[in-house]
């Protein structure tokens, strides 16, 4: 890189969202109240990067193509890792965990192949609402809280899991259409 390379505010805040999973899951795998704070603050952080950095993308016309593909495999590390630690300490349900993780597998394979043909994969407003659930959901299940909160979480976390699976299930109806060769 030379001197006058600069990296773009928008991907510095998506490498920055990943640099943050590292904190999150040491936080939440020590398993204390102030730890769980500690990590809710910096995941509140991390989620709050994700829809900073497309602001900023599009407000300073910074959108590219290696932002629009890094910054969901941001948001699947963020909130895969930091749903693995919740469910290492017992915290989150690990039948969710897994739908949510082949899911954003599945897709991220999708998104691969697509680029690889040259093809553009934008994410659906489905997926968007997808990712916000999902990050609500893990930010709540980092709260050390009991009690209603637990049951607060509890639905936010099936509203994501529904979200995941419909938005999944769009993208792989969209893929089809993108992937197959024309004639088919």
């Amino acid at each position: 890189m030379s001197a006058t390379t600069r990296i773009p505010w928008p991907n510095l805040l998506t490498a920055a969202r990943v640099v943050l999973v590292a904190p999150v899951v040491a936080l939440t795998l020590k398993r204390t109240d102030a730890s769980s704070w500690l990590a809710f603050a910096a995941f509140a952080v991390a989620a709050a990067s994700d829809g900073l950095d497309g602001y900023l993308a599009r407000r300073l016309d910074l959108v590219s193509a290696g932002g629009q593909l890094w910054d969901p495999i941001a948001d699947k590390v963020l909130v895969t890792a930091s749903m693995a630690a919740l469910v290492v300490v017992e915290r989150f349900p690990l039948w969710a965990a897994g739908i949510i993780v082949v899911r954003e597998v599945a897709v991220t394979a999708l998104r691969w192949a697509a680029v690889r043909r040259g093809r553009g994969f934008s994410p659906s407003i489905a997926g968007k609402v997808k990712t916000g659930a999902q990050l609500l959901a893990v930010l709540l299940f980092l709260l050390p809280l009991r009690g209603g909160w637990e049951r607060g979480a509890t639905g936010i976390l099936w509203l994501a899991v529904v979200l995941t699976v419909v938005s999944g299930l769009d993208y792989l109806a969209r893929a089809r259409r993108l992937l197959t060769p024309a004639g088919r």
